[in-house]
């Protein structure tokens, strides 16, 4: 079996969630029965259970590919759907019920990176060419066919990130508490880093009109705090990408203006296999990309910047169904050291279920 290759260590884990997913169903199936809820309430129950099973499956397969370098990657096992539907199976669950996915959330562009640090309201300019760069790929060449401006977005972005300006308004399309205060129901601005990605529909010019909500959960993230703050009152967001499991529209975002069409050449180098379709033939060491693209010195000392090869924290998606009732869940899962034992270990930081 194709998982078997990488780490039979699993097994112990993937026992351990089994026992504990039986024996939380049959609890659950218990109290169900004791207050008398309906019957669908139990599927349901017992399908968000067999979800957050998978979860910490997921969390597990993590931890373990921790300690086996220093990178992550499209390459890797944690990152393959087969060998994870594969580990479900030996888990006793048809596809059909429980499938799972693992993301990383690092591989995407980081909204709150757009400001130095918080609270603050300086603009990080590598991130703002990020911006800039993803913006003129989305716009048309004839603006006014275009739902999008540019300059807009980045203003009012902004305007909803930083602080302490005493509410100055950037430029002519910012937007700050008193203009959101006047929309139909009102809301206030948030002045201060998002908490989820679907936030951004609530800045205007990057709402539920713009052509940006349809790929949001592909090439943002709200995730990625550093851990070095600058002071005690200060934290910021690295921005930097993984440029092993970065998507192709932030690939193309990251390169320079008229090179964007090499982020496909990317791609291709990191999905390279054998012959037999089993080993990839390219590794993902530090500066791989140069033997893919050529950039010039001040270009390359930019990309370098903005990358890094590996990650920290993860997305998990997950369905389960149960009868008539189906749960999805989206568990975001930062890998660290424990400090005493320096073991590596995953937490479970933030959980949406839509």
């Amino acid at each position: 079996m194709i998982w078997n290759q990488k780490g039979v260590a699993l097994l112990a884990v993937i026992a351990l969630i089994s026992i504990l997913l039986t024996a939380g169903l049959h609890l659950a199936g218990v109290a169900g029965r004791s207050v008398l809820v309906t019957g669908q309430h139990n599927d349901r129950y017992a399908a968000r259970e067999m979800a957050l099973s998978a979860i910490h499956l997921a969390m597990a397969v993590l931890a373990d590919d921790a300690g086996k370098n220093d990178t992550d990657s499209i390459q890797e096992y944690w990152a393959n759907p087969e060998i994870l539907a594969e580990m479900l199976s030996q888990m006793g669950f048809d596809p059909e019920q429980l499938s799972v996915q693992i993301t990383d959330e690092l591989g995407k562009i980081q909204v709150n990176a757009l400001l130095k640090e918080f609270p603050g309201h300086h603009i990080n300019p590598d991130q703002l060419r990020l911006w800039e760069n993803l913006l003129h790929l989305l716009t048309s060449s004839d603006k006014s066919a275009d739902d999008l401006d540019p300059q807009a977005v980045v203003n009012a972005l902004k305007d909803w990130l930083d602080s302490g300006d005493d509410g100055a308004v950037s430029g002519l399309t910012g937007a700050e508490t008193p203009f959101y205060r006047s929309l139909s129901p009102p809301y206030d601005c948030r002045n201060g880093p998002l908490d989820q990605v679907k936030e951004l529909l609530d800045i205007t010019g990057i709402g539920p009109e713009s052509n940006l909500t349809v790929m949001f959960e592909d090439i943002f993230t709200v995730h990625g705090l550093s851990d070095v703050r600058s002071t005690e009152s200060f934290f910021s967001y690295s921005g930097r990408i993984n440029i092993n499991t970065a998507g192709i529209v932030v690939l193309k975002s990251l390169l320079p203006k008229g090179m964007d069409e090499f982020a496909r050449d990317l791609i291709d180098f990191r999905e390279e296999k054998s012959e037999d379709d089993l080993t990839f033939v390219n590794p993902l060491d530090k500066g791989w990309y140069s033997r893919v693209i050529d950039l010039s010195k001040q270009e390359k000392d930019f990309f370098d910047r903005m990358i890094c090869y590996h990650s920290h924290i993860f997305k998990v998606s997950t369905i389960a169904r149960v009868n008539q009732a189906t749960v999805r869940l989206s568990g975001f899962i930062k890998r660290e050291q424990h400090p005493k034992t320096n073991q590596w270990i995953c937490r479970l930081v933030q959980i949406e279920e839509s």
